[in-house]
């Protein structure tokens, strides 16, 4: 599944499985038009997503 995709490799950076999924649910991500990344989801928009934190998994900023 796509989210669980997503919180797995964002687990290391919050801590914990709970913290990523708050990242997930309420962190505006400012280069993507500062949506969380459950509303781009949401909105189709999960290949951006998972770029996004591509990205960021390679020392990019955010």
């Amino acid at each position: 599944m796509l989210i669980q995709a997503i919180l797995t490799q964002i687990e290391p950076w919050a801590g914990s499985r709970a913290a990523a999924w708050a990242w997930y649910q309420t962190y505006p991500i400012a280069a993507l038009g500062g949506l969380t990344a459950e509303q781009l989801i949401a909105r189709g928009k999960a290949d951006e997503v998972t770029a996004y934190i591509a990205h960021i998994r390679q020392g990019g900023y955010a």
